[in-house]
């Protein structure tokens, strides 16, 4: 079994995704994540581990937020629930790790997730900085998001393609990120694309314009990106300062 032990600096938590524009732009705000998904025979002890850990002095310092999120949907992986990280530049990566490194809170946070969790996978994300719709949709409780992951072979080309679908269904229910992806092992997925909303009924409308231009867009790219995986989550809990 995979232990969580490996996740050093997990309570960076978050996937806060910078949706701090309402139309789509390019941002020079670098965001970096790491996504970590497993396998949860104990969910109320997942949650202990996190909310101990946000509860004590130690986590006061720490710079981030904590979105735990259930996997609605994927297939037949057999991951359950996912904890997302984001930091706003490679040095709270630093400063996280040496925050928690070698601390008993660090050390019960493990051990309690160890005997609730089987880490199941794991991948570092970027943002690109090319997002569109209502920024005030944001991690919450009950917010739901469809992740995209895709292998591309001509990000330049994939870029414009993206936002001028994004631009012709601008929607106040929803809001999207384009993501970098590393650290995937054999994965061979290169970015994901996010589309969250507040609502199912939201995030999944039945609009013949939407879907007229999403198989356009799916034509335009056909020849430089392959979908690799899909992956739908609600947010249960969201832990932070």
């Amino acid at each position: 079994m995979k232990q969580l032990s490996s996740l050093l600096s997990v309570f960076a938590l978050i996937f806060a995704i910078n949706l701090a524009n309402a139309d789509d732009h390019s941002s020079s705000d670098n965001i970096y994540g790491f996504v970590y998904n497993f396998n949860v025979s104990n969910p109320a002890g997942v949650v202990e581990a996190l909310t101990e850990y946000w509860s004590s002095p130690l986590a006061k310092k720490n710079p981030a937020t904590v979105i735990l999120r259930q996997i609605v949907s994927n297939g037949d992986d057999p991951a359950t629930h996912s904890l997302a990280v984001v930091y706003s530049s490679m040095a709270e990566i630093d400063e996280t790790n040496a925050l928690n490194n070698g601390t008993q809170e660090m050390q019960n946070f493990l051990a309690k997730m160890n005997a609730s969790a089987t880490l199941t996978s794991e991948g570092m994300f970027a943002s690109t900085g090319v997002t569109s719709g209502n920024p005030a949709i944001v991690p919450a409780p009950g917010r739901y998001t469809i992740a995209t992951s895709l292998a591309v072979s001509d990000p330049a080309a994939y870029v414009p393609a993206w936002q001028k679908y994004t631009a012709a269904v601008k929607s106040d229910s929803t809001a999207t990120n384009l993501f970098a992806l590393n650290g995937m092992g054999k994965e061979p997925s290169t970015h994901v694309v996010t589309v969250s909303a507040n609502s199912m009924a939201e995030l999944f409308p039945q609009d013949p314009k939407m879907q007229a231009e999403l198989n356009a867009l799916m034509a335009e790219v056909k020849d430089i990106r392959t979908i690799e995986n899909r992956v739908l989550y609600v947010d249960l809990a969201v832990f932070g300062n």
